[in-house]
């Protein structure tokens, strides 16, 4: 059954855009390794995830992971630019692709003011 889920992380651009075989390929290869790594659906931007509640307060960083979690990503030869990562909170509906998923490196520069 399909509910809202409260998800937080940090989001980054990748240093190049993959092909769709790539994402297919290496975003298996993560979840196997349990790893807390995603790439989005448009193949240019990594985040990490973890799920909270969605109500009630929380207060200051309560992220459990670090900029560390994308080194999961050097196994492909592929990593974050680090400076432009940011910390992300989204209540999203699971029903349907995440805010996250859909995330684009241009949508994600403009919106943290870095384009």
């Amino acid at each position: 059954m399909s509910s809202n889920v409260m998800s937080y992380g940090i989001m980054a651009p990748l240093n190049r855009k993959l092909t769709k075989e790539e994402r297919e390929e290496w975003q298996e290869i993560l979840w196997e390794q349990d790893s807390s790594v995603h790439l989005s659906y448009y193949n240019d931007m990594a985040y990490t995830e973890e799920h909270g509640d969605e109500y009630g307060i929380s207060f200051g960083e309560m992220c459990p992971v670090t900029i560390e979690d994308f080194n999961d990503l050097k196994q492909f030869g592929i990593w974050i630019e680090e400076d432009k990562a940011r910390s992300y909170r989204c209540l999203w509906y699971n029903g349907a692709d995440s805010d996250m998923n859909m995330m684009t490196r241009e949508k994600f520069l403009k919106r943290t003011n870095q384009s």
